[in-house]
């Protein structure tokens, strides 16, 4: 479970050094970028997010090198939660108000999930939208597997 304060210890920091599990864990490790389950009740399988190993605090601190890969990285994410999920469509949301390490949701969306969790709305989803934990780690590794060969 994440921390109240997801700063004092940074929640980020703490997943990319292995001391936090967020559902679905840790999908991939590549080139100083950690792509993980969303640290928190998902309402959508497939919620990954991609972030720095080092800390930044966002996007205009990272190297030009940096922010290329993550681009690139942010694509393949969302081409395979298309392919490998079935998803219509995949959100990249980098907003960075409570978390202070630079990270951007991946969030696929679906053509028959409910319309009240598409865009950004998918963050203020009730527990009633909260999906099975299987579901979200059966995703997760489904997306690791087609990473891990892309």
């Amino acid at each position: 479970m994440p921390p109240t304060d997801l700063n004092a210890p940074c929640l980020a920091c703490e997943i990319v050094a292995g001391r936090v599990r967020p559902p679905g864990g840790v999908v991939l490790r590549e080139d100083g970028l950690v792509v993980h389950g969303f640290a928190g009740a998902s309402p959508v399988r497939g919620w990954l997010v991609l972030t720095t190993a080092r800390h930044a605090r966002g996007l205009y601190d990272l190297t030009p090198e940096e922010a290329a890969r993550v681009g690139a990285l942010s694509a393949r994410v969302q081409r395979a939660q298309r392919a490998v999920l079935g998803a219509d469509h995949a959100y990249a949301f980098a907003i960075g108000d409570a978390l202070h390490h630079v990270h951007v949701h991946l969030v696929p969306r679906f053509a028959d999930g409910p319309a009240h969790l598409r865009g950004t709305r998918v963050f203020d989803a009730k527990p009633e939208d909260v999906r099975p934990s299987d579901e979200i780690e059966a995703a997760a590794a489904a997306l690791a597997r087609a990473l891990a060969g892309a």
